[in-house]
């Protein structure tokens, strides 16, 4: 049956409906994952991070659990930044700024929502967000990070993603593919 027009029922168009077309861009654009850290290290207090490092053991028992090669990084990454804070927590690392030690917290506090800008539970993007929001964070606080690396020993290459095996950070355009 066709109506006026010779349009079938099922794709005659509806005034003021506008249909959904595939989004075949990027799922998170650089400046996405830059407001989204930015804004929440704003907002962190010393308290917050201190409230963050009480969960610390479950933290890194979720970063173990990152055993896919492609998140190498954000697994480096966590592990750095937790160190990080509890040094910081203790009053072991005076000498990093709390710029630094607010995006790295910031960094680890929307890794542990799992209902982020893209949720955890979805198959191959889950931790897209995740890493991207790591690497601005590792990146945005590089100073304070190498300064950290250097008072505890540490090298600071394979979290600033300087490493062979792993990618530079942030990059420009987050899509599915490239998490395979």
């Amino acid at each position: 049956m066709t109506k006026r027009g010779g349009q079938t029922p099922s794709r005659a168009r509806v005034p003021g409906r506008v249909r959904a077309r595939a989004r075949r861009g990027p799922i998170l654009e650089r400046d996405d994952v830059h407001t989204a850290l930015v804004d929440l290290a704003r907002s962190m207090a010393p308290a917050d991070v201190t409230a963050l490092m009480g969960r610390e053991q479950e933290l890194r028992r979720r970063a173990t659990q990152l055993t896919a090669p492609q998140l190498a990084l954000l697994r480096d990454q966590l592990a750095l930044a937790l160190d990080c804070l509890r040094d910081h927590v203790a009053g072991d690392c005076p000498q990093i700024p709390y710029s630094a030690i607010s995006l790295l917290a910031a960094g680890v506090c929307y890794f542990a929502d799992d209902l982020d800008l893209v949720p955890d539970f979805l198959a191959r993007i889950g931790r897209l967000d995740d890493g991207a929001i790591m690497a601005m964070a590792f990146q945005l606080a590089a100073d304070g990070v190498r300064r950290y690396c250097t008072a505890s020993g540490r090298d600071s290459d394979p979290a600033l993603g300087r490493a062979s095996g792993h990618r530079p950070p942030a990059p420009s355009r987050i899509s599915p593919a490239q998490e395979h």
